[in-house]
């Protein structure tokens, strides 16, 4: 009887307090662990939750309101169940087109926030999942002025210490706007990238008249240095002499970057975010412009593109 008393206790207090919870209505329903499937992983995860044994820091679990009154309770995790042994495990890619470049994830095929691979998208500061007006450092959600933090890091000196280095899911722009599977590339999916596909500067993509670069699938059995080279400050340039077969690719707009209320460099160069932390104050991502890409990072409260990933 004390043990029912205490589990009766336990429901009563999550519906009040899940009843409170803002579910994102883009996140796969169902899919807690955001692998893009639906499993009893995903039932066993939400019984948990409900139960207070564990409470995944790395899990979405606003995806465990299956049916959407509001709460997270044992009658979601009912329908997950039945969702998996029905076979109907969701859509990864919610219904967003990707590109297969033969690398571990796949990409989309625009930037978030874009409708087509020619549009620029929205820009975000790291860890937030709303454009904005104003890139400062007082707008900055995770910040309190330019010396302190209040998420995602690991130096005292700085403000809340968590050593958390890579984005929770509610902090991704990517799967707020795409849901299903897709989320932010880390930081080591942004370098395979870079270095495992063949980049092409171009003035004018499909007759847009939008610069960006082309990233092309590699024929591996034709080019052993996957079409290119290294320029004397280490980078990867076109090597001009590599024809992509297939034509299989993405688009990279060069969609500038924004700054306080300022957007700088558009058509220049393009500034795209992964979902890994540098140090306190930055954040990894890739960055372009005509004459190469480079791998570095960026300051956090900084607009920046996102291109998502599907693992």
């Amino acid at each position: 009887m004390k043990t029912e008393n205490k589990l009766s206790t336990i429901f009563g207090l999550f519906l009040v307090i899940m009843a409170a919870v803002s579910i994102n209505a883009s996140a796969m329903p169902g899919d807690v662990n955001g692998d893009g499937t639906i499993t009893m992983s995903d039932a066993n995860a939400v019984v948990n939750y409900f139960l207070a044994t564990t409470k995944p820091n790395d899990f979405d679990m606003t995806a465990g309101d299956v049916n959407g009154d509001g709460s997270i309770t044992m009658s979601d995790a009912n329908q997950i169940v039945n969702m998996f042994l029905s076979g109907n495990t969701g859509d990864p890619a919610n219904g967003h087109e990707y590109v297969d470049l033969g690398l571990s994830v796949k990409w989309a095929t625009c930037n978030v926030g874009a409708e087509h691979p020619q549009d620029y998208g929205d820009h975000f500061a790291w860890g937030e999942t709303k454009p904005k007006s104003d890139y400062s450092w007082e707008t900055y959600k995770y910040g309190e002025g330019s010396n302190t933090v209040t998420k995602y890091n690991d130096n005292e000196s700085y403000g809340t210490v968590d050593k958390k280095r890579k984005l929770d899911p509610s902090d991704d722009a990517a799967r707020a706007y795409l849901g299903g599977a897709w989320r932010m590339p880390t930081y080591d999916e942004q370098r395979e990238l870079y270095t495992g596909c063949y980049w092409e500067w171009t003035d004018n993509y499909n007759n847009t008249n939008v610069k960006g670069f082309i990233v092309y699938k590699v024929d591996e059995a034709n080019s052993s240095d996957k079409g290119k080279r290294k320029n004397k400050n280490g980078e990867y340039t076109p090597s001009g002499r590599y024809s992509p077969a297939g034509n299989v690719h993405i688009f990279l707009p060069a969609a500038g970057w924004r700054g306080n209320s300022t957007i700088y460099d558009v058509g220049i160069s393009g500034h795209y975010l992964s979902a890994t932390l540098h140090s306190t104050y930055t954040a990894e991502r890739f960055y372009f412009r005509s004459t190469g890409v480079t791998m570095n990072n960026c300051s956090r409260n900084l607009g920046h593109s996102v291109r998502a990933v599907l693992p």
